[in-house]
């Protein structure tokens, strides 16, 4: 078990991408923290899905545990709260995913003020504080990893390439948490701590089977600690010497890297 004895905190942790990466890194021995909004009942007969209340349920035959948080990432105090008590019921903070994300689509002259604040505080507000606050832990202990988890919409298009798809302000928020990635990585650094972006690519989640019921035909990938786990528990084990300041797919673990 390769994260026997560490801590991980998955923010965004309820549902698809997240409660992939949460059963993961448990299923490799972790303590995980898993923060959402959506607590759900515990202890019930049947446990609602896409809360965490089942992510905790799915958790209980693993390797490691899954403890739940309840965290709105759009509220600092919520982040804050969630990282202090991890910090304080389990001594320390090794890894770090900022999976909290929030995709819709506008027509690119029709994107109201109220549309940019949300999905900006949520895809980047939110991670900035999640690292805000977690790298002092991970300072003192001078290790830890942190993974955001971007897109390819986050990156530049060919000169020319014309998007028709809605996803402007998606794209624009990705970037700036690639670029808020690299930022920290040259910050953190000095103290050992690795910070890598990390793009799944196309995943049938419940989300993008609601927007595309054939989702699966363009080869989306499974929402599985199986499908997704893999790159990203390799970078869980990163550090500021090994690996740091990139932005990754999914797609191309494997291949073109490690």
């Amino acid at each position: 078990m390769v994260l026997e004895g560490k801590v991980a905190v998955v923010i965004g942790a309820s549902a698809g991408i997240g409660r992939a990466y949460t059963l993961a890194l448990a299923g490799a021995g972790a303590t995980v923290v898993a923060a959402a909004r959506t607590l759900g009942a515990i202890g019930a007969d049947e446990i609602q899905p896409n809360t965490l209340a089942h992510v905790v349920k799915l958790g209980e035959t693993l390797p490691g545990r899954v403890y739940a948080s309840v965290c709105d990432v759009q509220s600092e105090i919520d982040i804050a709260r969630t990282i202090e008590q991890t910090a304080a019921n389990f001594g320390r903070i090794d890894v770090l995913v900022n999976n909290a994300g929030l995709m819709t689509l506008f027509d690119p002259f029709q994107i109201r003020g109220e549309d940019w604040d949300v999905m900006m505080h949520v895809n980047v507000r939110g991670p900035y504080f999640a690292m805000r606050y977690t790298a002092p832990h991970m300072m003192r202990q001078r290790s830890g990893s942190i993974i955001n988890i971007t897109a390819k919409a986050g990156t530049f298009m060919p000169k020319g390439q014309r998007l028709h798809d809605g996803t402007l302000l998606y794209g624009v928020t990705k970037a700036a948490l690639n670029r808020l990635s690299f930022f920290m990585s040259e910050e953190l650094k000095p103290y050992g701590i690795a910070v890598n972006a990390l793009s799944p690519g196309v995943v049938a989640t419940d989300t993008a089977l609601a927007a595309n019921p054939n989702v699966r035909d363009y080869g989306a990938k499974e929402p599985t600690p199986e499908v997704l786990g893999p790159a990203l528990l390799f970078l869980a084990q990163q550090t500021a010497e090994t690996l740091t300041g990139q932005v990754l797919y999914t797609d191309e673990f494997g291949k073109t890297w490690p």
